[in-house]
């Protein structure tokens, strides 16, 4: 599944509002390391942004991060459906 279609949906699910950040950590596998995905809300859509280290966000700015892992013990960009069936099986 398209990676920016998956974020769409998480955005979504989880009901992430326009003056907040989505900040999802992931593994790419390409540079073999662990990244974080900043989702912001803009005129055009939704925007991207990549980088290394977690951000430092400002006191007053509202945020959302999801990190899960897959079998192998990396971490991926989770499905709806994947967050779903974690929801019902944990009661």
């Amino acid at each position: 599944m398209n990676a920016t279609f998956q974020i769409q949906q998480l955005w979504q699910y989880l009901g992430v509002q326009d003056d907040e950040i989505l900040i999802i950590r992931h593994y790419n596998q390409s540079d073999d390391k662990d990244e974080f995905l900043i989702v912001e809300a803009t005129q055009n859509g939704l925007t991207i942004t990549t980088t290394d280290t977690l951000p430092e966000l400002r006191a007053d700015m509202k945020f959302q991060i999801v990190q899960q892992r897959d079998s192998s013990g990396k971490f991926i960009i989770p499905s709806v459906t994947q967050l779903i069936n974690d929801k019902v099986s944990d009661y």
